[in-house]
């Protein structure tokens, strides 16, 4: 799904970041962004897209294994298993080295961002928010944006623009 929402994102003009927890992940994300069922080449041969703008969107992707590459990022868009535990201890993690102004969203499709934004401070809460793309992020136009009560309206405002960037509907 990460790569999907990051292929997305990066179609959309949005520079990303791709963090995995080794090498072989991040090849796998390529791999899926560039040669996958709904990657940029099959865009590319279907007409949905030109080399040109397939090229332009794969230079803004980037891929690491270090957190610490994600400290100056403007918005986090978390997409690991279903798992409370696992997406807290990542949100606990990033909270650490992230800087303060940025947005903390999950892809999560049932979990409570009221119980998801207990793992980070409560100055950060106020920009921490749920983002569930639909599967294939990708493809697919639909984003629905959740929220807990400590969300900022500004921060609303925010992710519905970047979707609006992004040509996807909320």
């Amino acid at each position: 799904m990460g790569s999907g929402i990051a292929q997305a994102l990066a179609v959309g003009g949005c520079k990303v970041t791709i963090r995995d927890m080794n090498d072989d992940l991040l090849a796998k994300s390529h791999s899926t962004i560039v040669e996958g069922r709904y990657g940029l080449n099959r865009g590319v041969e279907r007409g949905k897209t030109t080399q040109a703008d397939a090229d332009a969107a794969l230079a803004r992707l980037s891929w690491t294994t270090a957190v610490a590459d994600l400290s100056d990022v403007d918005m986090i868009i978390e997409a690991v298993p279903e798992d409370l535990e696992l997406k807290k201890k990542v949100f606990g993690e990033l909270d650490t080295v992230v800087k303060g102004g940025a947005i903390f969203a999950s892809n999560t499709s049932g979990l409570a961002i009221a119980d998801l934004n207990r793992a980070v401070s409560e100055q950060r809460r106020p920009r921490f928010i749920g983002m569930h793309f639909f599967s294939p992020a990708s493809i697919m136009k639909l984003v629905e944006i959740i929220y807990a009560p400590e969300t900022a309206e500004a921060t609303i405002a925010a992710v519905e623009g970047v979707c609006a960037r992004i040509g996807k509907g909320t």
